[in-house]
């Protein structure tokens, strides 16, 4: 089981990912994002996304499609499946969607509506699964 101090620690290098993009607020892409590096986003995105280090949704981001990357800081919304590694959903995140993990932490005052599946198996980044389709208007 983990201890407070650790989960702290753990929590402080997830803060200071080196950080290979940002997407600003009042930016918005529409399309698909992948790489091997960590990406923040405070705009709004219309696509699915699949970095290997991991991605950081500001609270003024919007993701409306999946999330797969090894570690996953949600403070913003996202619409969409996540399968992530390592989650920490903050106060100001809210997910809708289904959610694949190893380990998560949700503070008091963040939200999910949607199936919560935690696996021991080793989540492949690589992995080519099919990502749904982003519904165009």
């Amino acid at each position: 089981m983990f201890s407070k101090s650790t989960l702290k620690e753990k929590n402080k290098s997830l803060q200071n990912l080196p950080i290979d993009t940002v997407i600003a607020d009042g930016i918005t892409i529409t399309g698909d994002i992948s790489g091997k590096g960590a990406i923040r986003i405070d705009g709004r995105i219309e696509g699915n996304i699949q970095m290997e280090k991991g991605v950081i949704l500001g609270e003024k981001a919007e993701i409306i499609g999946s999330v797969k990357s090894s570690e996953v800081v949600v403070y913003g919304k996202m619409t969409g499946d996540l399968e992530c590694k390592e989650l920490y959903i903050k106060s100001t995140g809210k997910i809708e969607g289904n959610i694949l993990v190893n380990a998560f932490s949700v503070e008091m005052g963040g939200k999910y509506n949607g199936t919560l599946k935690m696996t021991s198996n080793e989540i492949q980044l690589n992995e080519k699964r099919d990502l749904p389709k982003v519904m165009e208007n």
